[in-house]
């Protein structure tokens, strides 16, 4: 006969081995499948809860500091109610992950035809810039910086990063205007 050994604890020795198959033994199936059905356990899944209750009855019985099982149906019903709230519990946090990543993933409403028309011409006034203006504008407005952390970055003057700030926007302002935006 097999001795039944989990890694990190010790294996059962032959008595409680014996003493752990008769316990499964007396294990009344349907009994425990009547509890899980009433727990709301659906019936696909019933097998594997009679697994998870036959599982966790010889860990109990591999445990050395605890007494043996006095009355095996009793703990059976009990583990296996346990097993279906467990179940519950699971179910309903795979669909609230189910329904958060569904919702990451659904499509954005398309934004309104004059949000689009503005993208599109400011796209295209930063395209007409020069790269020097852009670069400016790029690290003044979008990276958030001061000026004069620009005028560090880019090795130059505080005046001179001013003067391409005022150039670009100016830029910006003509065909922006057309759109009456600013």
């Amino acid at each position: 006969m097999v001795r039944w050994h989990r890694p990190g604890r010790p294996a059962l020795s032959m008595s409680e081995l014996a003493s752990a198959e008769s316990l499964l033994a007396a294990v009344d199936v349907g009994r425990v499948r009547g509890t899980l059905v009433l727990g709301g356990v659906p019936w696909n899944d019933l097998d594997d809860g009679v697994q998870v209750v036959r599982l966790k009855l010889l860990e109990e019985c591999a445990r050395p500091d605890r007494p043996p099982i006095r009355e095996p149906a009793a703990w059976v019903s009990v583990v296996a109610s346990r097993v279906a709230v467990d179940w519950h519990r699971a179910h309903s946090r795979d669909a609230g992950l189910r329904d958060r990543l569904a919702a990451r993933w659904e499509r954005q409403p398309d934004p309104p035809q004059e949000q689009r028309l503005l993208a599109l011409t400011v796209a295209e006034a930063l395209d007409a810039l020069t790269s020097v203006q852009r670069q400016v504008l790029t690290l003044r407005f979008y990276a958030d910086l001061p000026v004069r952390e620009i005028a560090e970055l880019l090795d130059v003057p505080e005046g001179t990063v001013k003067s391409r700030l005022h150039a670009a926007v100016s830029a910006l302002r003509v065909p922006l205007s057309a759109l009456e935006v600013g």
